[in-house]
């Protein structure tokens, strides 16, 4: 592992050998302790043939009033690597936070990739999340993203995948809750190329308050053997749920928050 510390941005490396599987998750943490701040970090990841490895982040912001956190990452994958990469936020109350990760990620043949972003805790503020993932021959990708957005939050999500190997494989699965006035926009994209390919997109935001939900699934499929398909759900809490829970003694809103964080895990 390298790690440069420019002016304007951390720059790490990781490099991890052929064959060599870690028993123990890479965790990588970017907290800032200072109310007012901003911080920029570059992360390239290479996994030689057969390697497997986990990488937890976390994006800890408790105190932040005006701080901007971006993330730029690049993962190169090797044939049969496996990689589950989990990034998790935790905000304070203030809305003040800017996030801003891309991520661009090569996946090789009959390799595995799972990204899991997370941000449940705290006020988002603004989120543009967007990641962007090639699949080689009989490559498995699963990419998941769960937020809760409140008051005037702004959530931009923007997840695409290219199955351009023979019999790839790729799901693409958010979950958005939304309250007060907060907005957020998921785009997922999938686009089959190859024989055999199949790709799936499964969206669901959670509405309430005046809050405002937009989901695009895009499908491009140029091979005549791939297959992609979607589906995106977006409304209020269900009916049966809630009166199933109230049943039980809890509040409206007591029943709205337990369905809502179910929906989040």
């Amino acid at each position: 592992m390298t790690i440069e510390e420019c002016a304007e941005m951390t720059r790490v490396k990781i490099h991890i050998a052929r064959n060599t599987r870690l028993a123990n998750p890479v965790h990588l943490c970017f907290g800032l302790l200072q109310r007012i701040g901003s911080q920029h970090f570059s992360i390239h990841i290479i996994l030689e043939p057969g390697a497997k490895a986990g990488f937890i982040a976390h994006g800890l912001f408790a105190n932040a009033e005006i701080v901007r956190h971006s993330m730029e990452k690049r993962i190169e994958l090797g044939e049969g690597v496996e990689l589950h990469f989990t990034d998790s936020h935790i905000h304070g109350l203030s809305g003040g936070m800017k996030v801003n990760t891309t991520g661009k990620v090569n996946v090789g043949k009959h390799a595995r990739y799972r990204s899991d972003f997370s941000l449940t805790t705290g006020r988002v503020g603004r989120l543009d999340l967007n990641e962007s993932v090639q699949a080689d021959d009989y490559a498995v990708v699963e990419l998941v993203s769960r937020v809760f957005g409140h008051d005037d939050d702004l959530i931009k999500i923007n997840e695409e995948v290219g199955l351009n190997g023979q019999f790839s494989r790729s799901m693409i699965k958010s979950r958005v809750a939304l309250e007060g006035e907060a907005r957020a926009d998921i785009v997922g994209i999938t686009e089959g190329c190859a024989e055999g390919a199949r790709g799936h997109m499964d969206c669901m935001e959670i509405i309430k308050d005046q809050a405002v939900g937009q989901s695009t699934p895009i499908v491009k499929v140029s091979h005549p053997l791939a297959k992609i398909t979607h589906e995106a759900a977006i409304g209020t809490v269900d009916k049966k749920q809630m009166e199933t829970l109230i049943a039980h003694g809890l509040s409206s809103e007591q029943a709205t928050d337990m369905i809502v964080l179910g929906i989040l895990r």
